[in-house]
């Protein structure tokens, strides 16, 4: 359950802020979080014509779910899948969908995410899960935390 917090954290380390472009880990560790544990679970899609998809022949009108939390930790599409690794290519990340189907918030929902995270490098200390407390889960089809308490170093 703590996942999340720890690699967030993680993603503020020394190391990671001189093996990246200080303007660019926000970027790539939002990517990361939200390829690994991203807002939304998953949509339904009707086919408007016959596809195959990984071998198996859909027709159009047939109604199928698409699970983004599962297609974004394919290992077909990125190495070690379930590893955190923000420098990773996120080319194939799948969160905001593609085509017709992509977020027209993708791309204000990617800044306020790198907002938010280069204002908690620059205005606070080091910050763990408060000891005592779990995250409170997400409802489904959300996916992440509704909650995480957070003690932050005085």
């Amino acid at each position: 359950m703590r996942e999340t917090a720890v690699k967030l954290h993680n993603s503020f380390s020394p190391a990671h802020s001189r093996a990246i472009n200080r303007h660019m880990l926000p970027f790539c560790s939002v990517e990361e979080i939200l390829r690994l544990h991203g807002p939304l679970i998953s949509n339904r899609r009707t086919a408007v014509r016959p596809v195959v998809i990984g071998g198996r022949r859909i027709e159009a009108g047939e109604r199928m779910t698409v699970i983004w939390t599962s297609a974004n930790r394919d290992a077909r599409a990125f190495e070690a899948a379930d590893r955190y690794c923000p420098e990773r290519d996120q080319g194939p990340n799948l969160l905001y969908g593609a085509g017709i189907h992509i977020c027209p918030g993708a791309a204000l929902a990617r800044m306020q995410l790198r907002v938010m995270i280069d204002e908690l490098r620059s205005a606070i200390r080091p910050f763990s899960v408060l000891t005592g407390t779990e995250p409170f889960r997400a409802v489904y089809p959300a996916s992440g935390f509704a909650s995480v308490f957070l003690q932050i170093a005085l």
